[in-house]
C-alpha cells in the first residue's frame, strides 16, 4: 500500500510540474508571435530598466510588455502622451501605440518606486 501512496504522490508531482512547465514554453510562443518587446522595470538602485534602450520604426505598431522586478512602478512616455497601467511584481502589463515621429525619447517610471524613484528611466529610438 504505501508503493502505491509513493508512486501516486510522483505522478501528482509530475503532472503539475508538467503543467506549469508547458504554461510558460506556450506563453513564450504567445509572446514571440504577438511581436512585443519585454521591459523589466527596476529600481534606480536595482539597476533601472532592462533593456534601457528600444528601437522602434516610425509609423510601425509597437507593443511593450511590461513587468516589474521588486516593486510598483508605472511607465510614462512623456512626448507620445502615454501612460501604462500600473506596473506590478511578477505581472504583466502591455503598451500598445504607433509611433508616428521619428527621434530619440524619454520613458520615465510615473509611480514613486524608490529614493531614486526620478532617476529610473529609458530611451526610446524611433527610427524611419
Amino acid at each position: 500500500m504505501k508503493l502505491l501512496e509513493i508512486l501516486a504522490t510522483v505522478l501528482v508531482v509530475l503532472a503539475v510540474a508538467g503543467t506549469t512547465a508547458g504554461i510558460f514554453a506556450y506563453e513564450q510562443v504567445l509572446e514571440s508571435r504577438r511581436g512585443c518587446i519585454t521591459i523589466h522595470m527596476r529600481t534606480y538602485e536595482h539597476g533601472n530598466p532592462i533593456p534601457n534602450t528600444i528601437r522602434l520604426k516610425k509609423g510601425e505598431p509597437a507593443c511593450l510588455r511590461l513587468t516589474s522586478d521588486d516593486t510598483t512602478h508605472g511607465v510614462n512616455i512623456p512626448d507620445f502622451g502615454l501612460n501604462s497601467e500600473s506596473i506590478h511584481p511578477g505581472k504583466w502589463t502591455y503598451l500598445r501605440f504607433t509611433p508616428e515621429k521619428s527621434g530619440t525619447f524619454s520613458f520615465v517610471c510615473y509611480i514613486v518606486c524608490s529614493p531614486m524613484h526620478s532617476r529610473v528611466r529609458g530611451k526610446i529610438i524611433v527610427e524611419d
